[in-house]
Formats: C-alpha cells, sequence, structure tokens
C-alpha cells in the first residue's frame, strides 16, 4: 500500500513538472529558444568555416571543441519543432518544412551525420587545415540545403 501511495506522489511531481514547463514553451517561446539555438551554432560555425577558408589561423583543438559544441547544442533543436510553431509571426522556418517533415528529416539528418564526421575526423591526432576542410565544407553545405529549401531570408 505505501509503494502504491508513493508511485502516486511521484506520479504527480511529474505531472506538476509537465504542466509547468508547458506553461514556459508556448509557440512564440519556442519560436524564441529555437533561433537562439541557430545563434549558437552559427557562431560555432563561423569560427570554423573561417579557418577553413584560410581567414584565420587554423588551430585544431578550436575545430574540435566549435564541433562539439555545435553537437550539443543541436540535441536541443528536437523540441522546438513541435506543430503550434507552424503559424508564429516571428519563424524564419518556411510553410514548405511542414509540408515536406520528411525532406526537413532528412536535411536534418544530413546535417547530423555530417556534424559526427566533424567531430571524430578533428578529434584525430593528425587533424590539420587539409582533413578540416572537406568535413567542414560538408558541414556548411548541410546547412545551406536546409536554408535553401526550408528557411526564409
Amino acid at each position: 500500500m505505501l509503494k502504491k501511495v508513493a508511485l502516486l506522489v511521484v506520479g504527480g511531481v511529474f505531472a506538476s513538472s509537465a504542466l509547468a514547463q508547458s506553461e514556459l514553451f508556448k509557440p512564440d517561446d519556442l519560436v524564441k529558444y529555437r533561433q537562439s539555438i541557430y545563434q549558437v551554432m552559427s557562431a560555432q560555425a563561423k569560427v570554423m568555416g573561417s579557418m577553413a577558408k584560410g581567414e584565420t589561423e587554423f588551430d585544431a583543438e578550436v575545430v574540435h571543441e566549435r564541433a562539439q559544441n555545435l553537437g550539443n547544442v543541436a540535441k536541443l533543436l528536437g523540441e522546438t519543432y513541435v506543430p503550434a510553431t507552424e503559424g508564429v509571426k516571428d519563424s524564419n522556418m518556411l510553410p514548405a518544412a511542414w509540408k515536406d517533415m520528411d525532406g526537413f528529416q532528412d536535411k536534418g539528418k544530413a546535417f547530423g551525420g555530417a556534424l559526427q564526421e566533424l567531430i571524430a575526423v578533428s578529434g584525430e591526432p593528425d587533424f590539420d587545415a587539409k582533413a578540416a576542410r572537406p568535413a567542414i565544407g560538408k558541414l556548411l553545405k548541410s546547412c545551406k540545403a536546409c536554408h535553401d529549401d526550408y528557411r526564409a531570408d
């Protein structure tokens, strides 16, 4: 009997937590949250891109750290793409993404694959600018592919 009471109390606490979180994540808030994540991702990508282009000095450790940062923050995106955000005025997401969710998700998977490859190769002891250019390029092209089809300017 005591176990049942404890389970009910714990269940009630989790239900209250979920209810409180739903109040925090209104559609407008989710779009702002998503855009904030993309701002962090963009900052990481810009540093790596400038190194790949030779605009700034190449540093393998920095590329690896930035790639890992990107990977950590990208994990948060999934919780921001919910149907309730479809009509949010300030969203940069085109209606095409909602109409072609399979294609949109495929682009996300391509990004994830390119990012995992970059994280792996940038962690190798012999990682250098020559190895970085194609790996970073693949990642940035995966970003652009999604933006071209599913992001408003």
